[in-house]
């Protein structure tokens, strides 16, 4: 289920995981960037790093199993912001240690990808479940 509010600056959307859960949260994404004018960087590393942390809770957040997972995607005057819930299992993460693994790695690249094309990634875990928090800003900031 998809809804826009605030003059469609949000947009929203609720459900439980499955095959197409990361076409689901790309045409959210798309449809948000046919309605404001965001820098073309700024949506490829908004949609790089919203599909990567979406693949990550759709693969390991229900131990194999569904989640339920809601995206709320914002349009602020400086930046995207993008939070994820999902009512999985908490994520064994400590994102100040995320680095690429070696190049023969299969596995493990998500997060450090979503890192390095994100100004700000956070995780926190309460009663309501796992939250995810994605920034990216419109301009790149002084020192960039």
């Amino acid at each position: 289920m998809m809804t826009a509010t605030d003059s469609e600056r949000h947009r929203v959307i609720e459900i439980t995981t499955g095959p197409e859960t990361l076409g689901d949260i790309h045409r959210l994404l798309d449809d948000l960037w046919s309605a404001h004018d965001v820098p073309e960087l700024v949506r490829m590393h908004t949609d790089l790093a919203a599909g990567e942390i979406g693949a990550n809770i759709i693969e390991h957040a229900g131990g194999g199993s569904p989640v339920r997972l809601r995206m709320k995607v914002q349009v602020l005057p400086d930046a995207i912001c993008i939070n994820f819930t999902d009512d999985g299992r908490p994520a064994r993460v400590d994102l100040s240690q995320t680095t690429m693994p070696d190049e023969m790695s299969e596995r493990g690249r998500g997060l450090a990808i979503a890192g390095r094309v994100l100004d700000e990634l956070s995780y926190r875990r309460d009663s309501d479940g796992n939250h995810w928090t994605l920034i990216r800003r419109l301009a790149p900031s002084l020192g960039t």
